[in-house]
């Protein structure tokens, strides 16, 4: 048995109920004071979690009703949408309910900062006062308050993970049947959040298939898959689907996983494992930046070593833990997107991981200790100066600020140009559908290739055409040069596209029956 939950609970003193209550209260003060309305849909997947809220609220299903013909949302997991829903149906009025989204969100950075109390005491038994310290800090870094500020799913993935960690590992540390079960419905319940979840089924069956304990894995699996079953059969089922050239950006994970390693296979996994792995090295240095390159690199890689080193500390006091970072990475490294969501997603989880190297290092220094001292000062410095001035410039805010002065003008032109009735092809479309109230489509497919290798303007010419087939759009609005290049060509061979007009930084097609 692992010195983990069992030894922590031995020797932590009774708690007040006050001191997690209050991590909540400041964490979810701050975060909402924080956090202010914006555009919704400029990091698109927060614009079709808003309109799926919608949909459902208003009762026309989990569906993507912004979409011609309004086929099954099988896309995205639904338990994020429907507590969207949920608020959409106290407060039903559009954009007018976004700062009650929001709060909604700022609450759950709070739990999430209690349940991180809960999981360092627990499982790595921190005393509670130092815990609290440490959660709160790690709720209000600028990451955390950024994916807050936008309705995306990743604030109920965290105040959901630290709970299915817990219950994990007292799955893997107790006998019995009640423990993995629990475990189990915990984990299934973060898969219905964010499919990457998966990363700590993975992480139990793996710990589990090292004790050799067959039957309590094949019972976890049978828990996760009963919370699962019922989305997965109706993502089977629902009808109707989605057009090809639109299942890139709305059809299924695996299929447009799938799709992405046909042609060099292995050359392209290998190749965004590189390319994300590096982005993931330039997101350590954007939080430990501290003057010249060279003192900002040696900062994010003494941050990395802290990591490193509370990874090895969590072998012992909860391994499920550290085989779930393991699995969370290779997905995040072998995913063709940006990682910086998966990486922002967990940061608190990371920054604890960070802290228990740190004192598992202190720990074990002796005389090294004033060297230790001195090589953690540099990335808290760098780190601190960062948050500090994420802070004074509300640094979270500027993404979507420049989203917005790009994407206004399309809105504006769709409302004053267009009729209800029309579908609307254009970058950004699900800002166009919430604000605009028309239909509207991506202009091309989406590709997971695209993420190392942006199409070329035939290749863009191509899918352009496959949209205009799949979607009965009456106009195209293009902001991409190559995107704007590709419809020049298109133009030249189709006769039904034609150069209608400009908005601010790019073109408006007109498409004629």
């Amino acid at each position: 048995m692992t010195a983990g939950i069992t030894e922590a609970t031995a020797v932590r003193p009774r708690t007040a109920w006050w001191l997690p209550a209050l991590v909540i209260l400041i964490v979810t003060a701050i975060v909402h004071r924080e956090t202010a309305p914006y555009v919704v849909g400029v990091f698109h997947d927060d614009g079709i979690y808003a309109l799926l809220a919608r949909s459902v609220a208003t009762g026309q299903g989990f569906h993507y009703a912004h979409l011609p013909g309004a086929p099954a949302a099988t896309h995205y997991p639904p338990l994020y949408p429907l507590l969207l829903a949920a608020v959409w149906r106290m407060a039903p009025g559009f954009p007018g309910n976004v700062p009650l989204m929001l709060g909604v969100n700022a609450l759950l950075v709070g739990l999430s900062s209690a349940g991180c109390w809960w999981f360092v005491t627990a499982c790595l038994g921190w005393p509670p006062r130092r815990g609290a310290l440490a959660s709160v800090a790690a709720g209000l870094t600028s990451p955390s308050i950024a994916l807050a500020g936008a309705l995306l799913s990743e604030s109920l993935f965290l105040a959901l993970l630290w709970p299915s960690l817990i219950a994990s590992t007292k799955a893997i540390e107790k006998t019995g049947r009640a423990p993995i079960l629990v475990a189990g419905v915990m984990i299934g319940t973060l898969m219905l959040v964010r499919t990457h979840a998966v990363a700590l089924v993975a992480a139990v069956i793996v710990v589990l298939a090292i004790r050799r304990r067959w039957r309590d894995t094949l019972i976890l699996v049978a828990a996760v898959e009963a919370l699962q079953l019922p989305w997965q059969l109706w993502s089977a089922s629902a009808t109707p689907r989605i057009p090809a050239p639109l299942e890139g950006a709305y059809g299924s994970y695996t299929g447009w996983f799938v799709n992405g390693l046909r042609g060099d296979g292995l050359d392209f996994l290998l190749a965004t494992v590189r390319a994300n792995a590096w982005e993931c090295w330039l997101l350590l240095r954007d939080r430990a930046t501290l003057g010249a390159s060279e003192v900002t690199s040696i900062a994010a890689l003494l941050l990395l070593i802290a990591v490193g080193a509370g990874a090895w500390s969590l072998r012992r006091r909860t391994p499920v833990t550290l085989a779930f970072v393991a699995c969370y990475a290779g997905i995040l490294v072998a995913w063709p997107y940006a990682p910086w969501r998966f990486v922002w997603g967990v940061w608190p989880l990371v920054l604890l991981v960070a802290f228990e190297g740190a004192r598992n290092l202190w720990i074990n220094a002796g005389k090294g200790r004033l060297a230790l001292v001195i090589g953690a000062a540099l990335p808290s410095v760098a780190m601190a100066r960062t948050e500090l001035h994420a802070y004074a410039v509300k640094g979270w805010s500027e993404p979507a600020r420049r989203a917005e002065a790009q994407i206004a003008p399309v809105v504006d032109w769709v409302r004053a140009h267009t009729a209800p009735s029309d579908v609307i092809l254009a970058e950004g479309e699900q800002v166009v559908a919430l604000y605009a109230g028309r239909r509207a489509a991506p202009p091309i497919a989406f590709t997971a290739r695209e993420y190392l290798l942006p199409p070329s303007v035939d290749e863009g010419r191509m899918r352009l055409a496959d949209m205009l087939v799949a979607v009965p759009a009456r106009y195209a609005i293009l902001l991409a040069p190559g995107m704007i290049a590709s419809a020049e060509v298109l133009v030249s061979s189709h006769p039904g596209l034609r150069r209608f007009g400009s908005v601010p930084g790019g073109a408006v097609y007109v498409v004629v029956p």
